[in-house]
């Protein structure tokens, strides 16, 4: 899985007004499939952070393990998620 951006300590009531506010610890890359690859997925979780977690994460974007980054800091289940399919503009 390709890692598209994660932020920590963001607000609640910041994210309910449209708000994205926090610490993030990658950069965002809009979806790029290549051409002629067909349909890609793409997948966005929000989980409630754990009081008093410190997040760290050094992993290269397209080596991260997303059920490692959960279990390792205790996230459990998302609360809220979206997919979504897309493929190369020009396909």
């Amino acid at each position: 899985m390709l890692m598209k951006k994660i932020f920590l300590s963001h607000q609640g009531r910041d994210l309910k007004r449209g708000q994205i506010k926090g610490i993030a610890l990658t950069d965002y890359y809009h979806p790029s499939p290549p051409p002629k690859s067909g349909f890609h997925r793409y997948q966005f979780m929000l989980f409630e952070q754990p009081p008093g977690t410190t997040l760290q994460e050094k992993s290269p974007r397209g080596k991260w393990d997303p059920q490692a980054f959960i279990t390792k800091f205790g996230l459990g289940t998302p609360v809220a998620t979206l997919q979504f399919l897309t493929k190369n503009y020009n396909d």
